[in-house]
């Protein structure tokens, strides 16, 4: 009787713990589990542990170099701007370029080459960044320049900025420096690159993907607006939105009152070298930004 209920135990406590382990939640970033950025909203994302070793060094940089055991070896010392790392004992190391990761190895073999150590273990920390920089303008909360700690997404820049204004628009535009080869000593073309922030197509770009790279700017637009007025129940102006026509224009406009008249329905829409122009509309048009919507009340 007793060896069967020590069995019963035994048998709990097992199901008990897979319950437990069951509950555990799962990283999406190990799982392949695609994430993505709700529309309208922005979540401030915390970067990876990884992103610290991850690096890449350049000029201005100020890293500590921490050589386990040995603190007079340990320094907090600055990339001069030939890309050059001064260190105690083993004087100057090329870094431009390379990871702390990189750097900690480089600096490990300098001192067992000099014979002033025979095993090693050094760790190398970016304490200032100022090589690997990106700036953020128009409709965030801290518009300005920021370092890329290893690798930064345009949601995660957008997210340290403080997040978008209430007059932001969802398309963000992303401007990269080009250098075209081609050219005798190459030439540089900016490259403009529309992102938007919400989109969950498979075909769309995502704003957790796109890594930027130095000197790259991402601009955040203000929100395009249309206007509706005439025989609706709240006329005014309203933000654009995708795919944007004018059965959708009434409807953010509150709908059409009983006096409205469906077949008299006019766009003003500004013609480039051309001014304004008024086109009868049907509910299935597009509305661009800009556009004024008119429904005008029944004859009858």
């Amino acid at each position: 009787m007793r060896r069967s209920v020590l069995s019963l135990l035994a048998v709990i406590a097992f199901l008990v713990s897979i319950s437990a382990f069951a509950q555990v939640p799962t990283d999406p970033t190990k799982t392949g589990e695609v994430m993505s950025a709700p529309p309208g909203t922005l979540s401030t994302l915390a970067l990876p542990s990884s992103a610290v070793t991850n690096t890449r060094v350049g000029s201005g940089d100020v890293l500590r170099v921490t050589v386990f055991g040995q603190p007079d070896l340990s320094a907090e010392v600055g990339v001069n701007d030939k890309g050059v790392l001064t260190l105690p004992l083993i004087g100057g190391i090329d870094v431009t370029g390379l990871t702390t990761s990189e750097i900690s190895a480089r600096v490990a073999d300098a001192l067992r080459k000099g014979q002033y150590l025979r095993n090693p273990e050094v760790s190398v920390e970016v304490i200032q960044l100022r090589s690997q920089m990106v700036s953020v303008l128009g409709e965030v909360s801290r518009p300005g320049r920021y370092p890329i700690p290893g690798h930064l997404s345009v949601l995660e820049l957008l997210a340290t900025a403080g997040g978008l204004t209430t007059q932001a628009d969802q398309t963000v535009t992303l401007l990269r420096r080009k250098t075209d080869d081609s050219g005798i000593g190459g030439a540089e073309s900016d490259v403009r690159i529309p992102i938007l922030l919400g989109e969950t197509k498979a075909t769309a770009r995502s704003p957790l993907d796109v890594e930027l790279n130095n000197g790259d700017v991402v601009y955040v637009n203000k929100k395009k607006l249309f206007y509706i007025h005439g025989e609706v129940n709240r006329p005014g102006s309203y933000p654009m939105e995708q795919d944007m026509n004018v059965m959708r224009a009434i409807s953010l406009g509150g709908g059409m009152t009983q006096r409205a008249s469906q077949r008299r329905i006019y766009i003003n829409r500004e013609i480039p070298d051309k001014g304004v122009e008024e086109i009868k509309a049907k509910l299935t048009d597009p509305v661009l930004p800009g556009d004024v919507v008119y429904v005008n009340e029944s004859l009858f």
